[in-house]
């Protein structure tokens, strides 16, 4: 280094080196630190209100007892449950408030059961699962990790159910059959009504609680059409979608659809 009258000269590149590291190293931090942080915060707290409101009807569901108990949660799924095209948000985001005890959440676009199986070691511990899977495993029968027909998917339940009572042997565990969809033709709507029907089945001599909310939600397309909750044919909006499909999981889970 140069010196001037006895004192070191900076040169105009030094400068021009530490500003440029100062400047990658705020904006590493910025994008890397600050806007995931910003985000997350953004996303867990968004109030997001239930279909309709936060009814008695809906509160005397055995799930919302569940919720307000203070025992810990986990969601698992696929793109709904991610929130994969609603900016993050899952169906679920409306029932957040109402969950005293902890949340947490394994899922991912296009996963199907077998995926969840896969990723089982993933799997957070949790005094109650709420698994809602089972829509890719219907729509996209041939692709990897599709069953062929309704008994290969609910034994890919059973070996679900029994991978989450190894994570948390007392934890109860809530199925929610596959949402509704439309437009990818009548051998998925057979193989939707089949798997539907094989779950809740399933769940009658397992010791699960199935929530049909299906029906739920079909009777409010009927009566204010699909467009004002759905993104396209499978995927919800937000906030309308994800607040009616909250809605109908606490609706059908009170058994009074």
């Amino acid at each position: 280094m140069e010196k001037i009258n006895g004192k070191p000269k900076i040169r105009i590149q030094t400068v021009i080196l530490l500003a440029v590291l100062i400047l990658l190293a705020s904006g590493t931090l910025i994008y890397f630190v600050i806007i995931p942080f910003s985000r997350y915060y953004y996303i867990n707290h968004l109030d997001y209100e239930v279909y309709g409101g936060m009814t008695d009807e809906l509160r005397s569901s055995e799930l919302y007892k569940d919720m307000e108990s203070g025992r810990s949660f986990c969601f698992l799924g696929d793109s709904i449950t991610e929130g994969t095209i609603t900016e993050g948000i899952p169906w679920y985001q409306p029932l957040k408030p109402y969950i005293k005890g902890k949340i947490s959440r394994l899922s991912h676009s296009g996963w199907k059961t077998g995926h969840l199986i896969k990723e089982k070691k993933k799997i957070p511990k949790a005094d109650v699962y709420v698994v809602a899977v089972g829509i890719n495993d219907i729509l996209f029968y041939d692709e990897e990790y599709a069953p062929a027909n309704s008994d290969e998917y609910v034994s890919l339940i059973s070996q679900l159910t029994e991978e989450l009572r190894k994570i948390s042997p007392s934890a109860k565990i809530y199925y929610i059959t596959p949402w509704p969809f439309w437009d990818f033709g009548d051998y998925c709507d057979k193989r939707a009504a089949e798997f539907r029907s094989a779950l809740s089945g399933w769940c009658d001599t397992n010791n699960c609680t199935c929530i049909d909310a299906y029906p739920v939600i079909i009777s409010v397309f009927e009566k204010d059409g699909s467009s004002k909750y759905m993104l396209n044919n499978f995927h919800p909006n937000s906030p309308e979608g994800i607040g009616l499909f909250s809605y109908a999981v606490l609706k059908a889970a009170s058994g009074q659809d």
